[in-house]
């Protein structure tokens, strides 16, 4: 389980950390070497940012996902159930009244 989620972390972190700046340096880097013409600046830059986003929302959901079954394996009482005990707690203690 913690397998999956640092091996999606470790992939999304470039993602998250990926800026337009950066984008276009490496678009500029690109060029330089001969591998992209200058023309395809405005989509190359748009593409990246565009995957950076997404893997940005998909390691989110991940984690939220990943936290959402860790509190539920450590059987901890929810919101509902402690509301539950407090309306319990107030009964009795009117009752002894």
């Amino acid at each position: 389980m913690f397998e999956t989620l640092d091996k999606m972390m470790l992939a999304g972190l470039g993602a998250i950390s990926m800026t337009r700046d950066r984008a276009e340096k490496i678009f500029d880097e690109y060029v330089s070497r001969g591998q992209m013409e200058k023309e395809n600046r405005t989509g190359f830059v748009k593409a990246v940012m565009d995957a950076a986003d997404k893997n940005r929302a998909e390691l989110e959901k991940l984690i939220s996902k990943q936290v959402r079954e860790t509190v539920e394996h450590l059987n901890l009482p929810t919101r509902d159930d402690v509301q539950r005990l407090e309306q319990k707690i107030d009964e009795l203690l009117k009752k002894e009244s």
